[in-house]
């Protein structure tokens, strides 16, 4: 697995470095720069005395993929389009009209658009053999870095904190995790259909009481109350929930933006956590006055407003 590693020219001044885990279809740099020339994450967490590690996932961008590897998968420019850049003009979901934050139209042909489509690569289509590798690779590098970090990831990365966590406890510090894979169990809004068997990943973590097999997992279904947000299932209360061992010690931050299709589920994610036993916050930024973001809240107008909510977080955690 490709790591790149950047230090701050004045000098490392926070104690724990942050590991930058990207989602689907991207790679690193979607940390170093914003598709319309801005500064990244990467680099605004530099200029604050962190040591930063990027990765591409294994078989992704810079960590090669060969014949053999498993088939690969691509999004549609008009897929990110609805989803992710201009999401407020087709109201595919309750929040998506609330989206402003993109700088420029979002849809093709746009300068900033064409910029972001260029940078997306294909991507593993087994979700079980990319977890199982960035897992162990994750470790392995933990292992060489030798200190606790932070492990901060976006979507469909946010499944790989756990897991490396679940491994390596000792060398995670906390998690912040932007609107990550989820929810629980099975997919919302665009499909409903059944995944992540063991919860919030499809390949196998640590619970206790153990687990032979995924399902015995008892669940239950908290219906939504709201148009606004979707049904949850999360374990049921009897028999009493498992719990993710190795994650309890770990702090975990899940963020979610005002307008992303994130917003109707996220809920459930951060309540499985919970139950499981993880200290999990939900932060969701329009309740903090900080609106109309989407799902790729880093690359947008407002990113380094968000990154200074995250650094505080970080630096009282």
């Amino acid at each position: 697995m490709y790591v790149e590693k950047l230090t701050p020219v004045a000098g490392v001044t926070k104690p724990y470095p942050i590991v930058f885990i990207h989602g689907q279809a991207q790679t690193g740099t979607n940390w170093l720069n914003k598709p319309d020339g801005g500064e990244g994450w990467a680099s605004y967490f530099l200029s604050q005395g962190y040591a930063c590690y990027i990765i591409d996932q294994t078989f992704r961008g810079r960590s090669a993929w060969f014949p053999g590897n498993g088939t690969m998968s691509t999004y549609s420019a008009e897929l990110l389009q609805q989803r992710f850049t201009a999401p407020n003009l087709y109201n595919l979901w309750p929040q998506a009209s609330l989206h402003t934050q993109w700088n420029g139209t979002g849809i093709m042909g746009d300068r900033n658009f064409d910029t972001y489509y260029s940078s997306t690569v294909e991507f593993l289509s087994s979700a079980t053999y990319q977890q199982s590798t960035v897992q162990a690779a994750g470790a392995a590098l933990l292992d060489t870095i030798g200190s606790p970090v932070i492990l901060l990831s976006h979507s469909q990365g946010g499944a790989m904190p756990w897991l490396i966590a679940d491994v390596r406890p000792k060398l995670v510090h906390s998690i912040v995790s932007i609107e990550p894979t989820g929810p629980p169990f099975q997919d919302a809004v665009f499909s409903n259909s059944s995944t992540r068997a063991y919860g919030l990943t499809d390949i196998p973590i640590t619970y206790s009481p153990a687990l032979a097999d995924p399902v015995d997992l008892v669940k239950h279904v908290i219906p939504s109350n709201s148009s606004l947000y979707s049904d949850c299932v999360i374990q049921a209360d009897s028999p009493a929930p498992r719990k993710l061992v190795n994650l309890a010690k770990v702090p975990v931050l899940v963020l979610t933006t005002e307008s992303s299709y994130h917003a109707p589920y996220d809920w459930c994610t951060v309540r499985f956590l919970q139950q499981a036993g993880v200290p999990a916050k939900h932060l969701q930024l329009g309740d903090i006055g900080i609106h109309g973001n989407g799902h790729m809240v880093f690359m947008e107008k407002n990113s380094l407003e968000v990154a200074a909510v995250l650094q505080r977080w970080m630096e009282r955690t």
